[in-house]
């Protein structure tokens, strides 16, 4: 597979991971408009929880499935690794309904808005359910190069859970109002719960799709296989759980135990804020996450190849272009894209956006270097990796938030992503050596920040002094001079790879 077809799936993987993003994305301002921020804040707080619940129930499967359909009969792991995930997916979520009324009734579930909703608390382990459930058909769908039916259902489960988000927060109210009694009153105290119940309906509609696919599986069961793919993937739940606290464990608990005060309401208003400038950061992050989702396989595929490290080295430097433009994409035109907060009240956490998009930089290198243990079977040396990280970002937020508010949130996850993208990196070079181009990489992430902080300074000392964050025609032309100068920069340095690439090459050739 070479480095053109990487770029395909990742078209394909991409346009359906970005499409999806950019739905859910288009939902922000709905939810800003309608919810209050506490509101806002809770919703945010068990959807921070979600990832953790999410790497518990695949326990690293998808990835055991990827390493091991290579090596052993695919049918028999393609089955194997069904049948594990459906039978510990309904323990698991039966296990969880029981435990209900202790979870709502505790200060998480007080903290999350679940305390006297325990539908909204179903609707939440149902829709994680059905997705532990399409994790492994996803994945085959990924390892057998059919990226258009990957998006296809990508697309048909997140349009269903877009349209029933629309459907029950804003033409059922509508309805009611007009006299159609049979359709519920939705309520400002409703709204989350329907939030969560379309989260599961439209994740039922992307099970649904899978189950031609589902069915025509040999239901057998290969214990010696199951043995080695658990011994593989298991240490991937500490990594992955590790990775999730400095991922989300901000929203979820850094910020309502260090946030100076115990007013909860104002902790919930907070956590709100936070959350929604941290949407701000999606654009870097559907493409790492498009990126990864074309990137595992390909890996795993050209590791079969001859000097395989060269051509992920070649990829890296290209990744991290895109990152850099990415992020200026985003930070240069911040009074553009704060149209999607709907309200003043969500500017002041504007000043986080930078941090995290840097944060994200950081985190997106790191997924592309964690392939060294995924190829030499050292999954538990990543879950060190992330264990270190997991603690320092318990230090630093503990040290911070007090004193920084949500900004020290930020900050830490940016420290942290660097140090575990840094220590990757270092042990990778030991057990795995890949020829990155680091020169240019630090060179190309130093200037896209130094770029956003001459724009920054220019902006907020000359340009819009008394508002920033203002969306005035100078601000805006400066803000792409700056963005331009870059992509020159970039072009004149990276001329010959870019010209060797397809559809851009023929483009670059007159520089």
């Amino acid at each position: 597979m070479s480095i053109k077809s990487l770029a395909g799936q990742t078209v394909y993987y991409g346009f359906s991971n970005i499409a999806s993003k950019l739905l859910s994305y288009f939902l922000t301002p709905l939810y800003l408009e309608l919810m209050t921020q506490a509101a806002y804040g809770e919703m945010s707080t068990v959807y921070s929880y979600v990832p953790f619940m999410s790497i518990l129930l695949t326990y690293g499967m998808e990835t055991a499935f990827f390493r091991f359909a290579k090596k052993e009969n695919s049918q028999s792991v393609l089955s194997t690794s069904t049948i594990s995930l459906l039978v510990t997916t309904i323990i698991i979520s039966i296990l969880l309904l029981f435990l209900r009324g202790p979870i709502i009734n505790s200060y998480l579930g007080d903290l999350g808005g679940l305390k006297g909703h325990p539908g909204f608390y179903t609707s939440i382990i149902m829709f994680m359910a059905f997705d532990a459930l399409t994790a492994v058909p996803f994945a085959q769908l990924r390892l057998e190069n059919k990226p258009m039916r990957y998006a296809f259902i990508r697309l048909a489960g997140i349009f269903a859970t877009v349209g029933f988000n629309v459907f029950f927060l804003v033409l059922v109210p509508k309805l009611h109002a007009a006299g159609y009694s049979w359709f519920p009153a939705v309520n400002a105290d409703d709204q989350v719960g329907y939030i969560y119940l379309s989260n599961m309906l439209g994740s039922g509609v992307t099970f649904l799709l899978f189950l031609p696919q589902l069915l025509h599986i040999k239901w057998n069961f290969d214990s010696k296989i199951w043995k080695q793919m658990m011994n593989y993937g298991l240490p991937l739940i500490i990594f992955g759980m590790a990775g999730m606290v400095n991922e989300t464990f901000d929203r979820a608990w850094f910020l309502p135990q260090f946030l100076p005060g115990n007013n909860m309401e104002v902790k919930k208003q907070l956590i709100g804020i936070y959350a929604a400038n941290y949407k701000l950061a999606i654009l870097i992050t559907m493409f790492i996450q498009a990126f990864k989702l074309g990137a595992e396989p390909f890996f795993f595929k050209q590791a079969e190849g001859v000097n395989p490290q060269k051509v992920y080295a070649r990829i890296m430097k290209l990744f991290v272009v895109l990152l850099c433009l990415m992020f200026l994409f985003v930070s240069l035109y911040l009074n553009v894209w704060k149209i999607f907060l709907r309200r003043p009240v969500y500017y002041p956490g504007m000043k986080i956006v930078p941090v995290l998009l840097l944060a994200n930089m950081f985190l997106g290198i790191y997924y592309n270097l964690t392939i060294w243990f995924k190829l030499t079977d050292r999954t538990r040396m990543g879950a060190i990796i992330t264990i270190i990280t997991a603690v320092m970002a318990f230090l630093l937020n503990w040290w911070w938030i007090p004193r920084m508010g949500y900004f020290g949130a930020a900050l830490a996850t940016m420290v942290c992503y660097f140090i575990q993208m840094s220590i990757c990196y270092a042990l990778g070079q030991k057990y795995y050596p890949v020829p990155y181009h680091l020169p240019r990489i630090i060179t190309y992430i130093i200037t896209a920040v130094l770029t956003y902080y001459c724009f920054d300074f220019l902006n907020r000392k000359l340009i819009s002094p008394n508002d920033i964050y203002a969306l005035k025609p100078l601000s805006l032309i400066v803000a792409t001079l700056f963005f331009g100068a870059y992509i020159w920069f970039m072009l004149k340095m990276e001329k010959k790879e870019f010209a060797r690439l397809p559809f851009i090459g023929k483009f670059v050739s007159w520089i």
